[in-house]
């Protein structure tokens, strides 16, 4: 997993398009995708299949983040079927993706500090563990708790 990813709290999110619309005002096109109105953000795979596949390597890595290179893609739209999650998308003959910001070197992504319901956060890689774990231990009370009423 690349260091950070931005994970999205779909309890939180009131699907109120301000991550769009700020992706949209910086980047010139929104590389967030909405899927139900749920935004969908690029998972910044280690081993990018997006990068992988390009045939003409206009996907390229900026602190472990990939990175389109506009001048080099020819929008043959291998990088969107080899995504995962369908987080790259080809329109106006280039591929798009969300990279943090990095290609506009912000510190913190756009979206995150536009989240007004703060439903989106950008997160480490041990951050996404602990909440993980956090979410586990919660689960396991929940089923023991279930478990002991039903003796």
């Amino acid at each position: 997993m690349n260091p950070k990813i931005i994970v999205l709290n779909p309890e939180k999110c009131t699907k109120c398009y301000d991550c769009i619309n700020i992706c949209k005002e910086i980047h010139g096109e929104s590389r967030v995708r909405k899927i139900d109105g749920i935004p969908i953000f690029c998972m910044q795979c280690e081993n990018a299949p997006c990068k992988e596949i390009c045939p003409v390597d206009a996907i390229y890595l900026k602190e472990g983040i990939p990175i389109v290179d506009k001048e080099r893609c020819i929008a043959c739209g291998m990088c969107a079927i080899a995504c995962p999650i369908g987080a790259i998308f080809i329109k106006n003959k280039v591929a798009h993706k969300c990279t943090l910001c990095l290609d506009v070197d912000r510190i913190t992504p756009a979206c995150v500090e536009a989240c007004k319901d703060k439903a989106l956060l950008l997160v480490s890689e041990e951050t996404l563990d602990m909440m993980k774990e956090e979410k586990r231990k919660k689960i396991l009370k929940i089923l023991r708790e279930e478990a002991k009423e039903k003796l």
